[in-house]
């Protein structure tokens, strides 16, 4: 059911993915979805929980223990890569989260959590840089994960709107400007 939802978020938006739709394109009665998951806010936080799971995984097997700017090139890298591989999770994904502004959204917290640990990650990449001599001690590192990860999803949403935006491009100069920012001077 959660592969079917991304599927009609991806053709038919919000509004057209309900719970009626959810259940016949995943090819179960029409009251499963219902059944299982409560309501539509409901698996929509299950559609969220599982495509956070899947990028959160990739960014610790391809960061692993590394810090400072390897970890930040690498988590770049890794983005770019989950990015082409799972362009209906991160559209489906960029739609739910639209539909977390709604004040009565039942799965806000959801996303601001998610959004917390992407800026808290960032933010402990600059520390360990910082600790190991490799990123200039003045770097915030609060404000840096802030702006790294606003530079990301301004990435996304340029690149899921317009496929002329080139994300390889983007992705090596966002690379570039971050080693410029962070580098410490080692003369």
């Amino acid at each position: 059911m959660v592969e079917a939802t991304i599927e009609l978020l991806n053709t038919v938006g919000l509004a057209g993915t309900t719970l009626i739709a959810i259940g016949d394109r995943a090819g179960y009665s029409r009251g499963l979805a219902s059944h299982h998951f409560g309501s539509k806010s409901g698996l929509f936080r299950k559609v969220l929980k599982h495509i956070t799971a899947i990028w959160s995984l990739e960014l610790e097997q391809r960061v692993a223990d590394k810090t400072g700017l390897c970890a930040i090139l690498s988590a770049l890298d890794t983005h770019r890569d989950h990015v082409r591989q799972y362009p209906n999770h991160v559209r489906a994904m960029f739609i739910l989260w639209s539909g977390s502004f709604d004040p009565a959204s039942e799965f806000k917290p959801n996303v601001t959590e998610f959004h917390r640990l992407q800026r808290e990650a960032a933010a402990a990449w600059v520390v360990g840089g910082q600790q190991a001599g490799e990123v200039r001690t003045e770097v915030d590192p609060e404000g840096f994960g802030e702006q790294f990860y606003a530079s990301l999803l301004g990435i996304n949403y340029q690149w899921l709107v317009n496929q002329s935006i080139d994300l390889n491009t983007s992705i090596e100069l966002l690379k570039r400007n971050i080693v410029a920012l962070l580098k410490a001077d080692t003369q």
